[in-house]
Order: C-alpha cells, then structure tokens, then sequence
C-alpha cells in the first residue's frame, strides 16, 4: 500500500493510538494477584469497531491478515482474545511500515511495465525522424497500456470483465469506458486515454501519416504518468 507521507504518517499514528487503548483495556482487566477478569465491555466494544475499520482500510483483499481483520468485527469479549487482537495491530502495523502490505504483484508489473516504457523511450531516441522510427514506439506503449487496464480491471470491485459477450477480449476503448464507469478514473482522465488508444490503433493498422513524432512522445510521457498514478 503505497500511501502519501502525511497520510502513512497519520495512520501509524491511529495504530499507536489504538494499540495503547487496547493496552490500557487489558491492564484495567489484569488483577493484582496476576489473574484476569472479563475486560470491559463497552470499552472493548467501542475498541473492536475502530480497530475494525482501520485494519479494513488498511489491509488489502487477498493478503494473509484480511481474514484476521474481517474476524476482528466479531471479536470474543475475552482478555485472551483482545490480547491477540493488539498483537495483530501491532503486526500489521509494522508491516505497513515497512512496506510489506504493498500488493507485491502490482509492483512487479510496475517494474516490467516500466522497463518496457523505456525500451519505447529508446526506440525513439536511437531513430531517425522522417523514417517511420516512432511506429514500433507506440504500439509499445500501447500494449503497455493495455496490460495496465486489465491490471485496474481486475482490481475493481466486483472485477471487470476483460472478454465481452462475443467470448473475445475487449480493445482499449471498452475497457476505458467500463473503467470510468466503476469510478477508476474521470472523464477527463479517460479522454486521454481515448486519444492514446486511436495512436495505438493507427500505428498497429498502418496509417502512419495520421501521427507525428511528437504525438507518440507525449504518449509516452503521458502513459508513464498515468502507470506511475495506478500500478503502485
């Protein structure tokens, strides 16, 4: 989860905030004799739904502790199980600290796409311009982009489907506009991608004449900004 400084910040600090006051829970349930009494449970109660939701924001579908945080809705009013559930805050929280609730497969891709960006940065840069050389340049980025739209396709809640009706996968547009629709990006934001996908189309269908060097440049500053907002 690769979060702004201020609102990382923020959140370690709401863990710190929630880890002491299920401490101070637990040590109003602690005997003197070193036994343990039922904690209390308004107390408790109010505790388990922060911490609930904080770990719901936090975790993300599919990691190792999202089925731990969803059980923490129901937690049992018991001094054993609070104990286990600040130790799970204590956990998690160490792991967003050090980067490990990072969705390790979208920051792989990240990395592949980027490397692969470059390649399209340097088929231009080693060219010749009046010979064609921006061609193979935009229909790399274009399968770049492509691959980064099923990647926000599948991350979509319920996912997107990337086949339409007819079986087939579908091209950049619809999968553009099924991506606005589910609130991935605006309108202004997808007519960018509209004008990227129509390059794609003509580098890939052979009508060269139709775009400029300058275009595929600025697509390909374009999509390096847009991979650098999404795959992270």
């Amino acid at each position: 989860m690769n979060l702004p400084k201020d609102i990382l910040a923020k959140t370690l600090a709401r863990f710190d905030s929630l880890i002491a006051e299920g401490r101070n829970i637990l040590d109003s349930a602690s005997g003197a004799d070193g036994g343990t009494r039922k904690p209390d449970l308004e107390k408790l109660f109010e505790w388990r739904t922060k911490a609930a939701m904080l770990l719901s924001l936090v975790i993300p579908k599919g990691h190792v502790h999202r089925d731990a945080a969803v059980g923490l809705a129901k937690l049992q009013p018991t001094y054993e199980a609070l104990q286990e559930a600040v130790s799970l805050l204590r956990g998690v929280k160490d792991d967003l600290d050090k980067g490990f609730l990072d969705d390790l497969t979208t920051r792989i891709e990240a990395e592949i796409a980027a490397d692969y960006m470059g390649q399209a940065q340097h088929l231009l840069a080693d060219g010749h311009r009046g010979k064609f050389d921006h061609v193979p340049a935009a229909v790399l980025a274009g399968a770049v982009l492509e691959k980064a739209l099923h990647t926000l396709c599948d991350q979509q809640q319920p996912p997107i489907p990337l086949k339409g009706p007819n079986g087939k996968f579908k091209s950049l547009a619809p999968l553009v506009e099924d991506l606005k629709k589910a609130g991935a990006f605006n309108e202004a934001k997808a007519k960018q991608l509209r004008a990227w996908a129509d390059l794609r189309n003509l580098a890939a269908h052979g009508e060269f004449h139709q775009f400029k060097r300058g275009d595929v440049e600025a697509m390909i500053s374009g999509i390096n900004g847009f991979l650098a907002e999404n795959l992270k």
